[in-house]
């Protein structure tokens, strides 16, 4: 009799029926399943995070606001600035900035105005970007500018390998290049190259010139003294010859 009951279909219809009612009718069930999930999550203003593999940190990142888990595992932050470093190379080091970003234990995701650059002259601005921590790649569907010493790439999509220093562009590529040996016009020497506006002269320059100018002034009034006296003297020598004359 047992079996014949589990063993019909009717019975779990029923069954299956009755269990889909009470998780429609019973909206406490979803609002404390919502309230354990955030007791379990974490808010934390200024933060500094370190990604450490074998004891070396190959990077660092900063944010304004960080949501987490308790595991650490799943992140959410925002005003996003990350250094990278590597281990072979010292004098190495990465910067990116982006507005928000997400982490799991697999990859970090970038969003908003990605902009990163480095020390050996690489850099790359696009509107989203992907990191896999075990790859090492850097990877985007979006449209993408890349700067390379005197080159300039563009195009949509891109996969980057920060090891091998490898990258593909997948679609619309365009490649710009500047003869660096092209002579630039030379800036005049009274104009500031940069702003455009007339360059002062130093300080030290300036006070030589007042310098100058007022032991020319006093100068000429020394000579113009010397001038005057030899006048008045000649005329009183003229006065007194006549004098002597006439008494002989």
């Amino acid at each position: 009799m047992i079996k014949n009951i589990f063993s019909s279909f009717w019975f779990w219809g029923i069954l299956l029926a009755a269990f889909i009612t009470i998780i429609l009718w019973d909206d406490s069930i979803e609002e404390g399943a919502k309230g354990t999930y955030v007791k379990h999550k974490m808010t934390l203003n200024n933060v500094n995070f370190s990604q450490i593999e074998n004891g070396f940190e190959h990077a660092r990142m900063y944010a304004t606001v960080c949501e987490m888990d308790d595991s650490q595992t799943n992140m959410e932050a925002r005003d996003v600035k990350v250094l990278f470093f590597k281990e072979d190379v010292a004098t190495f080091t990465g910067r990116l900035i982006a507005a928000s970003a997400t982490k799991s234990p697999f990859e970090a995701k970038f969003y908003g105005d990605v902009r990163m650059w480095d020390t050996d002259n690489e850099r790359m601005r696009t509107e989203e970007m992907r990191y896999l921590f075990n790859r090492k790649e850097l990877s985007t569907q979006r449209p993408i500018t890349v700067w390379k010493d005197n080159a300039v790439l563009t195009g949509l999509g891109m996969t980057y390998n920060t090891e091998r220093k490898e990258i593909t562009i997948n679609q619309q590529v365009v490649i710009r290049l500047w003869d660096e040996k092209k002579e630039e016009p030379k800036p005049q020497k009274d104009i500031d190259p940069v702003s455009g506006l007339p360059v002062a002269e130093p300080i030290e320059n300036i006070l030589k010139n007042i310098k100058a100018s007022d032991t020319s002034e006093v100068s000429e009034i020394k000579a113009s003294e010397t001038q005057s006296i030899n006048k008045n003297i000649t005329a009183s020598e003229s006065q007194t010859n006549p004098t002597q004359e006439t008494n002989k």
